[in-house]
């Protein structure tokens, strides 16, 4: 038996799965600010809107919902995560940034008009998303 590897039986994969479900855990109770913005950095990632906007795309809601915790303008970057998230249809992400103030824009309503998503365009039309 190996002392100096207590956790030789568990691949990194899973030791990695289980680190990140705990900072996720300790991220989904985020208090303040400053609390959002060290989660953030826990998890790897970086408090920019280039960030926030691509995070929604992913559709992680985590993420997102730390970026806001911590400050981030739920329209950063011109309306760009409500964009992405449009584009790629994450229709959860579409309703939480609508309900977090983020402005539906012509380009979200176009981004989820060209790709399909039907319910997203729904959604950003009745909220006041012009062509």
């Amino acid at each position: 038996m190996n002392a100096k590897a207590p956790f030789c039986g568990y691949s990194r994969a899973v030791l990695s799965a289980v680190f990140a479900f705990f900072v996720t855990l300790q991220a989904a109770v985020a208090a303040d600010p400053v609390e959002a913005r060290k989660n953030l950095q826990q998890m790897g990632i970086e408090y920019t809107e280039q960030q926030f906007a691509k995070s929604a795309g992913e559709g992680d809601m985590i993420a997102v919902e730390l970026f806001l915790d911590a400050g981030m303008d739920s329209n950063a970057g011109g309306g760009a995560a409500l964009g992405l998230a449009a584009g790629r249809g994450r229709l959860e992400m579409v309703k939480l940034l609508l309900a977090k103030g983020a402005k539906p824009t012509a380009n979200s309503l176009q981004y989820a008009r060209t790709r399909g998503h039907k319910e997203i365009e729904k959604i950003l039309v009745e909220a006041g998303a012009k062509e």
